[in-house]
């Protein structure tokens, strides 16, 4: 488990996939991965994301790291662990989905909005804990928070896109989630992939970002 998360920080971005049309699912990913981007995340209100998510790992588990997201309780969790994932993420923080992943010895990433939270996941096991929207939060909370507690890797998830990304990683995120702005709906549903070969190329750019001044 240990691996995966130190995997998942050196990358520092995660793609997030979330769309309403499955067909379209496995070739926005193979597009993404094609343009550097070498951690995704499969959320559970894709359609049929379970068969997605099996058959990402089918296709890039040797080279990239493939977790599910929107993970909401133990039976999501142990559904998509069994799938394959090597890394569970939630809006949320359940005891359930945390206990499911750390008995599997996958790595759980809870959701949560406040220091309290924060550290609540953290003591419950969670390696990284997702700071969810964190757009709304802003990036001066990141400042704020890593100074009383500098040694939990925080995920920035929610509003999130090419262009604002580093700023949070500058800011004290240890790593960030992108979705839409990655994977743009409207689109891929038009099937248009343009938009996704540059978003992923501009994120997987962030890899390579000092971040020794902090």
């Amino acid at each position: 488990m240990q691996q995966v998360v130190q995997d998942l920080i050196a990358q520092r971005v995660v793609g997030i996939l979330r769309l309403p049309q499955s067909d379209l699912a496995l070739h926005a990913l193979e597009v993404a991965i094609e343009h550097g981007l070498q951690a995704v995340e499969v959320t559970m209100t894709t359609p049929n994301a379970v068969e997605i998510l099996r058959e990402a790992r089918k296709r890039w588990g040797d080279k990239v790291l493939v977790g599910a997201g929107t993970v909401l309780d133990a039976t999501g969790a142990k559904q998509v662990i069994d799938a394959g994932a090597q890394f569970v993420v939630s809006p949320i923080l359940d005891a359930g989905m945390m206990e499911t992943a750390l008995r599997a010895n996958v790595p759980p990433v809870p959701g949560v909005f406040s220091p309290t939270e924060i550290v609540t996941a953290y003591r419950m096991g969670a390696p990284v804990v997702k700071v969810f929207p964190a757009v709304t939060l802003g990036t001066q909370f990141f400042k704020e928070v890593k100074a009383p507690l500098p040694d939990i890797p925080l995920m920035a998830v929610g509003g999130l896109n090419a262009h604002n990304a580093a700023e949070y990683l500058h800011a004290g995120a240890d790593m960030v989630g992108v979705g839409g702005a990655l994977f743009p709906k409207t689109a891929i549903l038009a099937g248009e992939f343009d938009g996704v070969a540059q978003a992923a190329e501009a994120l997987a750019a962030l890899r390579h970002l000092p971040l020794g001044h902090r």
